[in-house]
């Protein structure tokens, strides 16, 4: 239940930052939270600080201990590997959906972002790169449905967690490596093939998990990942 005294517009406020610093490690994973200095810092009252807490933990980026205290949620290979591949799953399946309900306006939209994220590229922004990057994953599956495209939203934002924390070389140098499975996803989709686009944003996800998972973890076998990559991909 919300706290009567939290401000809806405080709430947001704290949640949003917490989550961010948490996204891009700023808050590391395992790291206990203090709700005093927390709130020392974003300059918000307890209130408003225990309901943002309280939302990270129903998506799972925090984790409560007690009634005081709670912490980032821990990295783990199982959670890695049980992610992306829930990603990979429902990812494919949205996009084999929303494909044939896309108009004129959704694919030219594609090719916008895509130009955008080669754009940030080239200033050699990464922050700003990650986010035409974010929004051009959730487009490829607008309009599959609303609960769904949450779903996958939330999902994203925990893989981008690990990536962003496991993955050694630079961001851009990542973008460049993506950017080519990227653009064939988008071909796909703009000739209506929704099996093609299933198959290439699996294939895309899978090498992404295989990359992060090696460097989190190199002797780690990702049972889940490999069988989710066999049913979208029908081998």
């Amino acid at each position: 239940m919300t706290d009567r005294t939290a401000h809806p517009d405080e709430v947001s406020r704290a949640h949003h930052a917490l989550r961010r610093a948490i996204m891009h490690g700023e808050l590391r994973a395992g790291d206990p939270l203090s709700q005093v200095e927390l709130a020392r810092q974003l300059g918000v009252s307890r209130g408003p600080l225990r309901e943002a807490l309280r939302i990270l933990q129903r998506e799972g980026f925090v984790q409560q201990e007690s009634q005081h205290r709670a912490r980032v949620t821990a990295f783990s290979d199982e959670d890695l590997d049980e992610l992306y591949a829930m990603r990979i799953g429902l990812e494919s399946l949205a996009i084999g959906i929303a494909v044939p309900r896309m108009t004129g306006e959704h694919l030219r939209r594609l090719d916008q972002l895509l130009e955008e994220m080669d754009e940030k590229a080239r200033t050699g922004d990464v922050e700003q790169w990650e986010c035409p990057h974010e929004q051009f994953h959730r487009a490829l599956v607008h309009p599959s449905g609303p609960r769904m495209e949450r779903e996958l939203a939330l999902l994203s934002d925990h893989a981008t967690r690990y990536r962003l924390a496991f993955v050694s070389w630079n961001p851009l140098e990542w973008q460049a490596g993506t950017s080519e499975q990227h653009r064939t996803i988008a071909e796909a989709v703009k000739a209506r093939d929704a099996n093609a686009a299933a198959q290439a944003l699996a294939a895309h996800l899978g090498r992404t998990a295989l990359v992060v998972l090696s460097m989190a973890s190199p002797t780690y076998e990702p049972v889940r990942v490999r069988r989710a990559l066999a049913a979208a991909c029908g081998r």
